[in-house]
């Protein structure tokens, strides 16, 4: 093995990620923001998994398409969007699980289909004590 003092070669280890630093203004800066929007995405792959006809074309359900409508719908990554538009972006999100079979289901009998943002601040808060 021959060393050569003049070349420096930093590799990553494949699993190792650099954590993204997110602007200031963005939702992804906001963890409780940035958690209530991740905790709807889930609630939405949640929801469409139970859809009988949910990935039978594919074969399994596309996690990464409710990200790309995001960034369709908004122009820019979910994370990304700016703070003031968070309560359109949770709207959307909303409205994407109230529209799935199950959350139809469930507002036809009376309940509810994802924790409300102040309920699920107050949750984090209570979690971080």
């Amino acid at each position: 093995m021959i060393w050569n003092a003049d070349t420096v070669d930093r590799r990553r280890a494949a699993n190792a990620r650099s954590k993204t630093e997110y602007p200031a203004g963005r939702i992804g800066a906001d963890p409780i923001k940035r958690n209530y929007i991740k905790y709807l995405v889930e609630r939405y792959h949640r929801f469409r998994q139970a859809e009988p006809s949910s990935g039978k074309s594919s074969g399994r359900l596309s996690y990464v398409l409710i990200y790309k409508n995001i960034e369709a719908k908004f122009k820019l990554p979910a994370y990304f969007v700016p703070v003031g538009r968070f309560d359109e972006l949770v709207d959307y999100l909303q409205a994407r699980i109230d529209r799935t079979v199950l959350g139809k289901r469930n507002r036809a009998r009376g309940y509810s289909n994802y924790e409300s943002f102040d309920e699920s601040e107050f949750t984090q808060m209570a979690e971080a004590r």
